[in-house]
């Protein structure tokens, strides 16, 4: 049974985490880059920007990334508030903090596209504009794409093409 302040069974109390604005972009072109993990490159037309109305509000931020490479590598990504790198693991010696991994992608299997997903509710205590981009990279001197494979087979049975998307979600205090 749910139970509620006025007995309707409708929710009516406040604090239970309301959305109040959500903005979304889809990046559905290629992007190819040979940076490394540990200096990774930002991502070309892929960020959104919400605007909290309290500083109380948190962000939800919803990423999925589409991720090949031509060559035995692996790839990680790294979003970013503004310039502010968040939801990274902890340092360690010299290891690269990523936000996003998305595995190893063989040399024997350069059709694949891995997929990175990413959600964290970030607290930025702002009421102003807030940008998230991701930046990316990899091991070697191999390609990372982004939103296609590395061998890119141009045919009806070949390796498709993909989308990326972030969703941004105010939550409201």
């Amino acid at each position: 049974n749910l139970v509620t302040s006025n007995g309707s069974g409708v929710i009516t109390a406040a604090g239970f985490g309301k959305i109040g604005q959500v903005v979304s972009t889809t990046k559905t072109d290629v992007f190819s880059s040979t940076a490394g993990i540990d200096s990774p490159v930002a991502i070309t037309n892929f960020s959104a920007s919400i605007t909290p109305t309290s500083t109380s509000s948190k962000i939800l931020i919803l990423i999925n990334l589409a991720v090949g490479s031509n060559s035995n590598n692996h790839a990680a990504a790294t979003v970013f508030r503004d310039s502010t790198a968040i939801a990274v693991g902890d340092a360690d010696g010299s290891r690269p903090r990523t936000s996003i991994p998305t595995g190893v992608i063989a040399s024997t299997a350069n059709w694949s596209v891995e997929s990175g997903s990413f959600n964290f509710l970030d607290t930025p205590s702002s009421t102003s504009s807030l940008s998230y981009s991701v930046k990316i990279g990899g091991n070697g001197s191999s390609i990372i794409y982004v939103n296609r494979s590395g061998r890119d087979n141009d045919a009806t049975t070949g390796d498709g093409r993909h989308a990326s998307t972030i969703t941004l979600m105010e939550i409201l205090p």
